[in-house]
């Protein structure tokens, strides 16, 4: 018999929520695809439309594999996997049509909540994965099973020690594909990179995706200014873009872990870096190797793929011996305005301190903009910048700093990273997100490195607020306060309600988050160690367990154990007459009972007639073949 989709709310429902979930992480494209598709289907089963053959659902699955090894180069990734996977979805919804594709479409709904399951770890997703796993299980229960409502939270709740058992003694496996965004094939969507083009850290300060999370409270740093999280340098400057050069390993001989500890929990990059604070002596890694790099970088020997928990070593006060070169000199041809401007400034034989401070007057003369949207600069576009148009993002303002600093003797490089945060006081911890991502300047004189952020400058409200409150603002009211910087102040004492939810919310998924991050191999043996230790004790709790689980499977599934589908339809009867007062007698037999009811309920009897007739062919005569689901679901509704 042909079956309608969306008329079966229990795998409607929560198969599109299931599709929903994904469907947040993909492009535009194949969200639309999938919705054209859905409703297609739906004007289907609403108004006749003709469907698309299973033939031409079979070439476009053909055709969305190749789309996506095209776009990705791979199906590894959260992206790929999730586009592929949103695709397939629509179009087998589109082939739905027997109990095999009912089949298939929850076992497909099954592996749409896995493969989120697998790139998120947030706690906002537990609830409606919850809700689709239920209603997806139930809806692939048959429809001859009694009270089938009962029967789904029966077995969810059976299931759920049994899950605690297996998340507590088996070791959790990274699966080499469940990779979030940013790894090879993924277009680095939300990945960090190690070249700074012109709009490219606009682009990701723009996602309010999570990079990390920081515990630092040990640490003297409270404001959001001193917040400055190094992940790498560029050294070769082609004017507005930068990329980086080489720097060596550090001597890993005489490696300490002093300083203050703090604690990051990164979220999976499928990359190796190591966000840390400037002034970090050291880092250590929970599992896997961490590489010192100078310049006081940090990188790790195999990509992030899952969420990762490591530690860093700050002091501020420990020196790295890490000197200019002649790489930190090197500029690209000046041109026009740009070297007029460099000529005159060389013509005044300046120290470097006073060459700092002319480029501070030029970007303090209060006509640059900072913005998001600068629009399209060349490579090398210095004078339109500098002269002409004087909108920019961070990157704009430390790329042509730097190169400025170097064409009048001044070493420098450019940083970039992530600057400031959005601070919990519910949970304490900072929570960095994509948009915070930053770039500043390292100049090099009196022997050592210094930091310059040109930003402070053009819009210091931003690192006063942060970027999260600074880019909520409309670009008004960024262009009219950006120097302001006790614009607004943002304090606990002021809070809005609506802040207060959030932060207790932020807080309750962090805590979730770094307790399923931390819970790896080593605390899983340090778990079962702890039980040895108390043997008598461990043995008592764990027969205890298996005397629950016992009594829970008997006291859940006794009375319904191998129920035949005449079984089944007496229990339906006997449930509907007993409410007409008309129960089974001790010791009647179900025919005779069935007999009897004919008589005395004159207005069902071709009903019972019908149910007593099935009956004596499936209980007495032994007759297979025979479904008495239509005669189950009549007295269902009785």
């Amino acid at each position: 018999m042909k079956r309608n989709f969306f008329s079966q709310k229990t795998l409607a429902i929560p198969f599109l929520i299931s599709m929903a979930m994904v469907g947040l992480e993909v492009s535009i494209g194949i969200a639309i695809f999938s919705f054209v598709i859905l409703f297609w289907r739906w004007g289907v089963e609403t108004f006749g439309w003709k469907p698309l053959s299973r033939r031409l659902t079979g070439l476009l699955s053909v055709g969305l594999l190749v789309q996506v090894l095209i776009q990705f180069r791979t199906l590894i990734g959260q992206e790929p996997a999730y586009t592929f996977m949103l695709g397939l979805a629509s179009l087998r919804i589109m082939d739905y049509d027997n109990d095999r594709d009912h089949k298939f479409i929850v076992l497909l709904g099954f592996i749409l909540l896995s493969v989120k399951s697998l790139f998120s770890l947030d706690i906002y997703w537990i609830p409606p994965t919850a809700v689709a796993f239920v209603c997806l299980w139930h809806s692939l229960l048959p429809n001859v099973y009694p009270e089938k409502n009962k029967m789904t939270w029966k077995i969810l709740l059976l299931s759920v020690p049994m899950a605690l058992i297996l998340f507590m003694a088996f070791p959790r496996l990274v699966i080499p594909w469940a990779m979030s965004r940013g790894g090879a094939g993924s277009g680095a969507e939300i990945g960090f990179s190690e070249e700074m083009n012109p709009g490219r850290i606009a682009e990701l300060a723009g996602n309010p995706q999570i990079a990390f999370r920081a515990k630092i409270s040990d640490l003297d740093l409270k404001s959001s200014r001193d917040l400055y999280w190094r992940g790498s340098l560029l050294s070769y400057s082609q004017g507005l873009s930068w990329t980086p050069g080489r720097f060596p390993m550090r001597s890993t001989t005489n490696r300490q872990q002093e300083g203050t500890p703090y604690e990051i929990a990164m979220e999976a990059t499928s990359q190796m870096f190591i966000f840390v604070l400037d002034g970090t002596k050291d880092v250590s890694l929970e599992s896997g190797a961490v590489i010192p790099l100078r310049g006081g970088l940090f990188r790790s020997a195999r990509p992030f793929n899952k969420a990762t928990v490591y530690r860093g070593y700050w002091n501020h006060q420990i020196s790295e011996k890490d000197k200019a070169d002649e790489m930190d000199l090197q500029i690209p041809p000046l041109t026009g305005r740009v070297l007029k401007y460099v000529d005159e400034l060389k013509l005044k034989n300046m120290r470097p301190d006073e060459v700092l401070q002319e480029l501070q007057r030029l970007f303090s003369d209060g006509s640059y903009f900072y913005t998001l949207s600068p629009g399209v600069y060349a490579t090398n576009d210095l004078e339109t910048f500098l002269f002409e148009r004087k909108r920019g993002f961070c990157e704009h303002f430390a790329g042509a700093y730097a190169t400025l600093a170097r064409a009048l003797g001044v070493p420098a490089r450019v940083v970039t990273g992530y600057q400031g945060g959005r601070y919990n006081p519910w949970g304490d911890f900072w929570k960095i997100s994509q948009r915070d991502a930053h770039a500043w300047v390292e100049v090099y004189f009196n022997h050592s490195w210094h930091r310059v952020d040109p930003t402070t400058w053009v819009a210091p409200l931003r690192l006063v607020i942060g970027a999260e409150d600074f880019f909520g603002m409309s670009e008004e009211d960024q262009r009219a306060f950006a120097r302001s910087i006790d614009w607004r102040p943002r304090s606990e004492s002021v809070l809005l309600v609506w802040d207060r939810v959030t932060f207790w919310i932020e807080n309750i998924n962090y805590q979730w988050n770094y307790f399923l991050i931390d819970f790896d191999r080593e605390s899983q043996r340090s778990f079962w160690s702890a039980l040895a230790a108390y043997r008598a004790e461990s043995i008592v709790a764990l027969v205890l367990i298996v005397l629950l689980c016992a009594f829970l499977y008997r006291s859940l599934f006794r009375q319904r154990k191998n129920l035949r589908e005449e079984e089944i339809l007496l229990a339906a009867i006997e449930k509907w007459a007993g409410q007409l007062g008309k129960p089974r007698k001790e010791a009647e037999g179900p025919f005779s009972y069935l007999s009897r009811l004919e008589k005395e309920l004159p207005r069902d009897e071709v009903a019972l007639r019908k149910a007593k007739m099935f009956y004596d062919q499936k209980a007495y005569a032994n007759k297979e073949g025979l479904s008495g689901t239509e005669l189950l679901k009549e007295w269902r509704s009785k």
